[in-house]
């Protein structure tokens, strides 16, 4: 069996860039970068994590050696955008339940519960 070379998140950049530049391997688009992660992997290199945050790394180093390639642009320039509608959508979601609310006397209600005010006057 191989040795194996656990690679982490701290060390992800520099053992992708030191295994491209010891193999000599040109890296033009995604696709050779998706090269150079199988290579790496067959050769005993293991990711300890997340597969997305291997995916960032690779876009970045993709763009980092070709920054004209405007395919590589993309990709790391999506990666940088917020995702609108994940976000929006929880807070439309939230205030339309809060309006939709009504309060009716004749349901749920329990005479024998004191209202004792604000928490605010309890100094």
């Amino acid at each position: 069996m191989k040795d194996l070379k656990v690679t982490c998140c701290d060390e992800l950049h520099s053992s992708i860039s030191r295994f491209i530049n010891d193999t000599k391997t040109i890296i033009g688009d995604y696709e050779d970068m998706k090269a150079v992660i199988l290579l790496m992997i067959k050769s005993g290199y293991m990711f300890n994590m997340d597969r997305d945050r291997l995916r960032d790394a690779m876009e970045d180093i993709t763009f980092m050696l070709c920054p004209d390639d405007d395919a590589n642009k993309d990709r790391v320039e999506r990666g940088l955008e917020y995702e609108d509608g994940e976000y929006d959508d929880e807070d439309d979601d939230d205030d339309d339940d809060r309006a939709n609310m009504r309060v009716d006397d004749s349901i749920g209600v329990d005479d024998s519960i004191e209202d004792i005010g604000n928490a605010g006057n309890l100094d």
